[in-house]
């Protein structure tokens, strides 16, 4: 089965819509960083993602979902795959493309239809930090590499997914709860306290 029929068959659509946290049920959100200049703030983001992260995969492979809006130019796209490259990320032969159609009401411009641009493969679990540093330095311009996109990273033996939606958050979501409600009480002082009601009626319930 391909990849992206294999993402959409165990999490269904809802899966990329954001915020995911409130678009898939019974999720985890977690709070990455504190306060301080913008090397401390992504520092701290990366390794708490890396810690929590590490007790999602562990040993296993990660699919990673890089998500990019159309609107760009076919410079930015070729950017985008420089910078994964100078992270030591190569995109395998074996990978997953499709689009998405972006409702016209949320177009940045009016003139021409847009959508998302979805690529998705697999990688070592070596690569965990190096995704996460690529997904985390979106909102950081001079912060290299970058390649500019959303990273998603997929667990389809567990069924759990992962989105550092920037340095401030990252969503935990997916079928399998019991892992999330592992996580949930081991990775409590981490969770994201705006959302804690929430988490707590769905992990803590009796």
């Amino acid at each position: 089965m391909k990849l992206d029929q294999q993402i959409l068959q165990d999490f269904g659509p809802s899966v990329f819509q954001r915020p995911l946290f409130y678009s898939y049920p019974a999720g985890l959100r977690f709070r990455l960083s504190e306060s301080g200049n913008a090397l401390e703030l992504f520092l701290l983001a990366l390794r708490r993602a890396t810690l929590i992260c590490k007790d999602i995969f562990a040993d296993d492979p990660i699919v990673a979902c890089l998500r990019k809006h159309s609107g760009t130019g076919h410079f930015e796209h070729r950017r985008t795959l420089q910078s994964l490259a100078s992270a030591g990320v190569s995109i395998p032969n074996q990978r997953s493309i499709w689009s998405e159609e972006i409702d016209p009401e949320e177009w940045l411009h009016e003139t021409s239809p847009e959508c998302w641009l979805y690529l998705s493969f697999e990688v070592s679990a070596s690569l965990l930090e190096t995704l996460l540093w690529c997904a985390l330095a979106k909102d950081f311009r001079k912060i290299q590499p970058n390649p500019g996109c959303d990273v998603y990273l997929f667990n389809l033996q567990k069924k759990v997914v992962v989105f550092p939606y920037d340095d401030r958050g990252m969503d935990v979501v997916g079928p399998n709860r019991e892992l999330l409600s592992v996580l949930y009480k081991k990775h409590q002082s981490y969770l994201l306290d705006g959302d804690r009601h929430a988490m707590e009626i769905s992990f803590n319930s009796p």
